[in-house]
């Protein structure tokens, strides 16, 4: 009992106790680590049999054996802490067929060790020696009346017959002159109370019909035989029909994982989902949960892609929905304390098969687990140098935002950084010529111009906006009156030269061969030779404009001189280009192609600031090829000085190959 009875000795009894048949009293209690136990309370006067249980409980370890965790000496008697048990006495009735076979199987495991492994017989193997785990496993107990084979005297076992159920007592015992049996035939007496007691069992089971009667019919002949030399060893039992069952065989192939080879491994989990699917919920939660969820099923690849999917996650209704295994009551009771554990798992393949099927389970958490214990958890993948594990946990952390908010998942100090902003598409302007079938909504400028004004008649103006909005601008909108006319400011009377036209300033490798006009130094139009020439009645300035009282502006070559806008150079009324709409084509192919402009003469030269460049060079860019200037201009006769290099004149065709 020494240190390692008094690390336990705070246990802390719970609940009422469950009485066995020989008086022997129950107690569930906790440990004072929060841990789970159950109490066997003896009374003082059996310490010599609670020591003989202590003894063969520490030295003796198997699965299906009862766990040994302490004895202590109390006021109330002799408290002997195993692992959280109950008698199968009380749960009995609660289990399925399924459970009652493999519970046999573990008794008989359990048997089987302690005869081929330790050399010991039980000598009371009876419904109160028998306990059910919280993992639903059947324990053996009652180990104060294990002895060695050779001890198994009359005198030893009429000292324990207080305890023994005189219904497990085989014949020979009761015959006059019995003595011990020989070491051969050592296992006789547990294989009689073991048919007994499977007899007892079968009694309300159901189904397995044909296996059932076959393993009624081997008890009887052999184990209940009143001969002992006549039954069989129990090892003789486990290759029967009788556990030749889903649940029996999926239990003991999982129990044995590591030593199986990749083949079987592969054939197992991948028919593994069509032989659980037919077992109860309760069965798969609270006997297979505990065995598929661990790191030796993660580790394989075919239970990873097959099998897992179906159990991490509860059932849904609904069409499309993949099969699972257990409801939502069930997942939440048996399979979350499972990956709360899972989680603090440190291993590659099982984070990253946990993260895969996170939104399948992670609404089945409660707030507090998903702060504490999940998140905490998913954040360290951040930190690891695998490159999938910082992939899928950030998956992960997007899916805890919907249920845990920003705040908690990627903290507090957030700031607004994207605008909800749209462009207006839904605003329709009619952008035909004649306001005909060609009206349909604008989203972007067309060829090059930015906005799109309407004049009276056939005719239209293009003219640049003279505002950029810093934000979302609304195309569907015009800004400017429907017809706009803008003159040209007079010049003082000196030597300086008249504004250039767009025509005029193409000097840069272009030659325009079809020119015939120009200005004349004095403000008129130079006609052809034999022609006078007529000044030009200056027009109103305008009244914004800046150049009324400004000094005339410097003699700047043609090469250094930029576009001017139209508000400083001026577009007179009488010179306007006129538009006519063109038959039978694809308004959708180009708005421009069903336009042929006509230019009469005026007393300003057109200027278009969207058809030049910096160097002087038409920008043809957005400008149809149909259009063409057939207006001819009469060239004056100037100095050197005065027309600073202009080429000659000519007419000016958009058409022109040149171009």
């Amino acid at each position: 009992m020494g240190a390692e009875s008094s690390a336990l000795r705070s246990c802390a009894l719970r609940g009422p106790p469950a009485t066995l048949h020989s008086g022997l009293a129950v107690f569930p209690a906790e440990l004072q680590d929060g841990k789970v136990a159950s109490v066997f309370v003896y009374k003082r006067e059996n310490e010599d049999k609670v020591n003989q249980a202590a003894k063969h409980l520490k030295t003796l370890r198997h699965p299906c054996l009862l766990r040994f965790l302490s004895c202590t000496v109390e006021t109330d008697g002799i408290h002997l802490v195993t692992e959280r048990v109950q008698p199968l006495e009380a749960a009995l009735e609660t289990l399925s067929s399924a459970e009652v076979c493999a519970g046999i199987y573990d008794i008989l495991l359990a048997l089987i060790f302690l005869h081929d492994r330790g050399h010991l017989t039980h000598n009371n193997v009876c419904l109160s020696s028998v306990f059910v785990s919280e993992d639903g496993h059947w324990k053996l107990g009652g180990m104060e009346t294990v002895c060695r084979v050779p001890q198994a005297t009359p005198e030893f076992l009429r000292s324990i017959q207080s305890v023994r159920d005189p219904a497990c007592i085989p014949p020979e015992e009761t015959a006059p002159g019995f003595t011990a049996l020989p070491e051969a035939q050592g296992h006789a007496r547990d294989a009689y109370a073991f048919g007994k007691l499977v007899e007892r069992l079968l009694a309300g089971l159901n189904g397995q019909a044909d296996a059932l009667r076959g393993f009624q019919q081997a008890l009887h002949s052999a184990l209940l035989h009143p001969e002992p030399q006549r039954r069989p060893a129990l090892c003789t039992l486990l290759s029967h029909d009788f556990f030749r069952n889903d649940f029996l065989e999926v239990v003991n192939f999982l129990k044995s994982l590591t030593l199986k080879s990749e083949e079987e491994k592969t054939e197992f989990f991948k028919f593994l989902l069509d032989r659980v699917s037919g077992l109860s919920e309760e069965l798969i939660a609270s006997r297979l949960v505990p065995l598929l969820l661990n790191q030796l099923v993660f580790a394989e690849p075919v239970a990873v892609k097959s099998f897992l999917p179906h159990l991490l996650g509860p059932k849904k209704d609904g069409p499309g929905e993949s099969p699972r295994l257990l409801s939502p009551a069930l997942f939440r009771a048996r399979v979350v304390p499972v990956l709360l554990q899972l989680f603090q798992v440190h291993e590659e393949h099982v984070r990253t098969a946990l993260l895969a099927h996170l939104e399948a389970y992670v609404e089945h958490f409660t707030p507090e687990q998903l702060r504490t214990v999940i998140l905490p958890q998913v954040l360290l993948g951040l930190r690891d140098t695998s490159s999938s594990i910082v992939a899928i946990t950030l998956h992960s952390l997007a899916v805890l935002v919907s249920l845990l908010g920003p705040e908690v998942v990627v903290g507090g100090q957030r700031t607004k950084v994207f605008k909800r902003t749209a462009p207006s598409f839904t605003k329709a302007i009619d952008l035909s010529p004649e306001g005909d079938g060609f009206s349909q909504p604008r989203a972007f400028p067309m060829n090059g111009l930015a906005d799109v004004r309407h004049t009276s008649g056939d005719s239209e103006s293009f003219l640049p906006s003279p505002q950029v909005s810093e934000e979302w601008p609304d195309w569907s909108e015009p800004g400017e009156p429907e017809s706009r006319t803008v003159h040209t400011p007079a010049w003082p009377p000196g030597p300086a030269r008249p504004p250039l036209t767009a025509l005029e300033e193409t000097r840069g490798g272009l030659t325009h061969s079809g020119l015939s006009r120009a200005v004349s130094p004095g403000g008129g139009i130079a006609g052809t030779p034999g022609d006078e020439a007529q000044p030009l009645a200056p027009s109103q300035p305008h009244k914004t404009s800046p150049v009324q009282d400004q000094p005339p502006p410097p003699q700047v070559s043609s090469r250094e001189r930029h576009p001017k806008v139209p508000s400083e150079l001026g577009l007179g009324e009488e010179f306007t280009i006129q538009v006519k709409k063109k038959l039978a084509q694809d308004p959708e192919l180009d708005w421009f192609a069903d336009m042929i402009p006509e230019i009469k003469p005026s007393g300003a030269i057109l200027v278009l600031p969207e058809l030049r460049t910096e160097t002087g060079i038409p920008n043809m860019d957005g400008v149809s090829p149909g259009m063409q200037f057939s207006s001819k201009f009469a060239a004056a006769e100037m100095t050197e000085a005065e027309s600073d290099g202009w080429g000659d004149a000519g007419e000016l065709s958009w058409g022109d190959s040149s171009w």
